[in-house]
C-alpha cells in the first residue's frame, strides 16, 4: 500500500501533542485527524480509522470510506457494539485495547472482591463492627475466573498472590502451565466447576455464546457463602436472576463494575441491597491506561504504514 491514508479520531485519550507524534514518525503516510464529530466528514479514501466512536461506526460509514478501508481499530476492550454482521464478513482487519486495559481491571476486580470479603461495604454504610459478619481471608479459597484472556490472567497472577487455589474457565486453548493457576476447564464444564467456587470473577467478552452465561441455574450451583464479581460486560449476567438470587441467599455478596441495563436505573433493587457493591463502569480507568493505548496506536501506526499486520487482532467471528 502506497502513502496509506489513516484517519485518528482525537479524544481525551488521543490528544493534538501524541496525533502530531505519530505524524512526524511516519511521514510516508498520509494521517488525518478527526473529532468524534468530524469523523464522517474525513472518512472519504481512509485506509484506516483509529480511535472511531462506537456511535459513529456504522453502515453508513463505511458506505461514506468505501473500498479501501483496511484496518480499524478500537482503543476500549469491548468490541460488541463494532460487530454488526457487514463488518464481521468482510476482511477488513479489526484491533483492540483488550490487554493494555489489564492491570487496573484486574487491580479493580480485587478492590471490588476484598471490599465484600473485608467488609469494606458495611463499613461504608456505617455499620457498627459488631453487626458485621467475620471478615474473610482470601488464603486457601478457591476463585474461579470466567475468562483466562490478557486481564483474566493478571487478575489471577493478584489472587494467587493472596494464597488462594485458582481455576480458570475458558473458552478457547486452556493457558500455559502456570503456577498462578491451579487448574483449567473449557467453558462447557463452567457448572461442573462452579460449586467448588468461593467466589466468581466474569473476566470474558460479551459474545453471542457468553450473552447471560450466568442466571438462575448457575447462582442455584454456587456456594451459599460464595462471592460473584463482574469486570466485563453486564450482559453476560442476567440481572433479574442474580437478584433473585440474592434474595434467596444463594450468593453471600456481589460486586459489579458493569451492569444490565447500564447505567444501572438509581431506583433499581440491587442498589438497595447491602450485600452488593456497584462502581459505574470505572475499571478500565488508571493513571496509565491513555499512555498504554498511545504507545499500542503509534506501533500499530507504523506497522501498518510498513505493509505489517498491526497487534491486537480481533477475531471478528468469534467475538474477542
Amino acid at each position: 500500500m502506497k502513502s496509506p491514508r489513516i484517519l485518528l479520531v482525537l479524544s481525551t485519550g488521543l490528544t493534538q501533542e501524541q496525533f502530531d507524534e505519530i505524524k512526524t514518525a511516519n511521514p510516508q503516510a498520509e494521517l488525518i485527524a478527526a473529532t468524534d464529530d468530524t469523523v464522517y466528514e474525513n472518512a472519504v479514501g481512509s485506509n484506516a480509522l483509529i480511535g472511531c466512536p462506537r456511535k459513529a461506526f456504522t453502515e453508513e460509514l463505511l458506505d461514506r470510506v468505501g473500498n479501501d478501508l483496511r484496518w480499524v481499530h478500537s482503543s476500549g476492550a469491548g468490541v460488541e457494539e463494532f460487530l454488526f454482521p457487514r463488518f464481521v464478513e468482510s476482511d477488513v482487519t479489526f484491533t483492540n485495547g483488550r490487554v493494555i486495559q489489564g492491570p487496573e481491571v484486574a487491580d479493580h476486580a480485587l478492590a471490588l472482591l476484598l471490599a465484600l470479603t473485608r467488609n469494606l461495604h458495611l463499613v461504608l454504610r456505617g455499620d457498627s463492627p459488631r453487626s458485621m459478619p467475620r471478615p474473610v481471608e482470601l488464603h486457601g479459597k478457591t476463585v474461579l475466573i470466567f475468562g483466562l484472556g490478557g486481564i483474566g490472567m493478571l487478575i489471577a497472577e493478584r489472587v494467587s498472590a493472596f494464597g488462594a487455589r485458582v481455576i480458570g474457565v475458558t473458552a478457547r486453548n486452556l493457558p500455559p502451565m502456570l503456577p498462578i493457576i491451579d487448574s483449567a476447564f473449557p467453558s462447557e464444564q463452567l457448572e461442573e466447576i462452579l460449586p467448588q467456587a468461593d467466589a466468581v470473577i466474569v473476566s470474558a467478552p460479551l459474545t453471542p455464546t457468553t450473552k447471560g452465561v450466568f442466571g438462575q441455574r448457575q447462582f442455584g450451583l454456587m456456594k451459599p457463602s460464595a462471592y460473584f464479581v463482574n469486570v466485563s460486560r453486564g450482559g453476560l449476567v442476567n440481572t433479574e436472576e442474580l437478584l433473585a438470587a440474592l434474595h434467596k441467599g444463594q450468593l453471600r455478596a456481589v460486586g459489579l463494575d458493569v451492569t444490565e441495563p447500564e447505567p444501572l436505573p438509581d431506583d433499581h433493587p440491587l442498589r438497595q441491597l447491602r450485600n452488593v457493591v456497584i462502581t459505574p463502569h470505572i475499571a478500565g480507568l488508571s493513571d496509565h491506561n491513555r499512555q498504554r493505548s498511545f504507545e499500542l496506536i503509534k506501533t500499530n501506526v507504523a506497522r501498518f504504514a510498513r505493509g505489517l499486520a498491526p497487534l491486537n487482532p480481533v477475531d471478528k467471528k468469534l467475538g474477542y
